[in-house]
């Protein structure tokens, strides 16, 4: 259940990380701060999916590690 809610909060912060980023396009007015807002929003999307893969991989090699013990009887 907690992979869950962590696996929903990274999919989340990976599309409201660069949403948030252009909608600040219309309300910071120089470029030169913006680009920072630009970066960092995203560099939160490519966190979130990057927690979310892991999450992923962990789960799928568990599934595979108790597939094999059933399968060995």
């Amino acid at each position: 259940m907690l992979q869950s809610l962590y696996k929903l909060f990274c999919i989340s912060i990976a599309m409201l990380g660069p949403f948030a980023a252009g909608a600040l396009w219309k309300y910071v007015v120089e470029p030169e701060i913006y680009v920072i807002f630009l970066a960092g929003g995203l560099l939160l999307g490519l966190a979130g999916l990057c927690g979310f893969a892991s999450t992923e991989r962990a789960e799928r090699a568990q599934f595979r590690a108790r597939l094999a013990i059933w399968r060995r009887g």
